[in-house]
């Protein structure tokens, strides 16, 4: 009898996915980047770790969405989450290029390569869910619509300050500082805080659920993914502080992190730990890109931050 473990998700195929024990994936992003990945490293985990968004299998879990006895608050759970995951993974898709395009490094623009794949995956598969599982409008141009519909006023928000810091990069393709600010929204907060959270809120709030196992496997592959992204921008976010660029990145956690706040209150009626799962993680990544402790302590009084390791 064998246990399941870190490496074990890391190796596992799409099928197995829905399996995996919900410990393993709280905590997979914080254990895989523990010794902070070089990108050339995370750019081999991502060819070990393929998998197809035409593979999930769906008919069951759109069968159990629509028919099946599911108390209220997961059925609006899952909503929710797959119409949050509809914006983010295409808005993703959609801004990825010019952080590419900006890209200071070698090193870094391969690995950013693969998250444009990564997105463009993740974004086939939020779109078959939508379709699918919630019965949506299979066009992605209405789906996006539909689901942008059901986003609160902090997403909105935070969505316009992404758009607005991209569109700078984009006129400024080669400013550091600019690029290091679109890293620190797209890879620290949007994927490292809000993308990984609502991930985890779903797998977690399944746990118990012997239902929806096309729904846990898309997941839990993204959340996957989601671990080498961020590891690329603690990376990057890292060198940055070394290289005396901390107010550009702390710039950008000034006006994200109250969004970030909002919108997890936002959400506090479907998942009770959303608040302190993303202040911990926030905390974490903090501390991991070697940010200003009393900056840090600035940044997140009033919101009582629990202390991450």
């Amino acid at each position: 009898m064998s246990r399941w473990s870190t490496l074990l998700m890391d190796e596992a195929q799409l099928g197995e996915l829905a399996s995996v024990p919900v410990s393993e994936v709280m905590c997979h992003a914080e254990v895989s980047n523990r010794a902070n990945p070089t990108p050339t490293e995370l750019y081999q985990r991502w060819e070990r770790q393929q998998w197809s968004a035409e593979q999930l299998v769906l008919e069951n879990d759109r069968e159990t969405f629509v028919n099946g006895r599911i108390p209220p608050i997961i059925r609006t759970m899952i909503e929710n989450s797959i119409a949050t995951f509809i914006i983010g993974e295409y808005t993703g898709l959609d801004m990825l290029g010019p952080i590419l395009t900006g890209s200071p490094d070698e090193e870094y623009s391969v690995f950013l390569g693969t998250q444009i794949a990564d997105e463009t995956r993740h974004t086939r598969a939020v779109f078959r869910l939508g379709a699918e599982v919630l019965g949506y409008d299979e066009t992605p141009r209405n789906m996006l619509a539909q689901a942008w519909n059901k986003a609160t006023s902090a997403h909105v928000e935070l969505s316009l300050l992404e758009t607005e810091i991209v569109r700078d990069l984009h006129k400024q393709p080669l400013n550091y500082g600019q690029w290091l600010q679109a890293v620190t929204l797209f890879h620290l907060i949007t994927e490292g805080v809000l993308a990984l959270v609502g991930q985890r809120v779903l797998v977690q709030g399944l746990r118990d659920i012997d239902l929806f196992p096309g729904v846990k496997s898309a997941f839990v592959a993204m959340c996957r993914d989601e671990s080498r992204h961020v590891g690329f921008g603690l990376h990057a976010l890292r060198t940055g502080i070394r290289e005396g660029y901390s107010d550009e990145i702390y710039e950008v956690l000034e006006k994200a992190v109250p969004l970030v706040m909002r919108l997890d209150n936002e959400f506090e009626g479907i998942a009770t730990d959303f608040s302190d799962m993303s202040k911990s993680i926030l905390r974490r990544h903090l501390k991991g890109i070697g940010a200003d402790p009393a900056f840090v302590e600035k940044l997140l009084s009033g919101y009582n931050a629990p202390n991450g390791s």
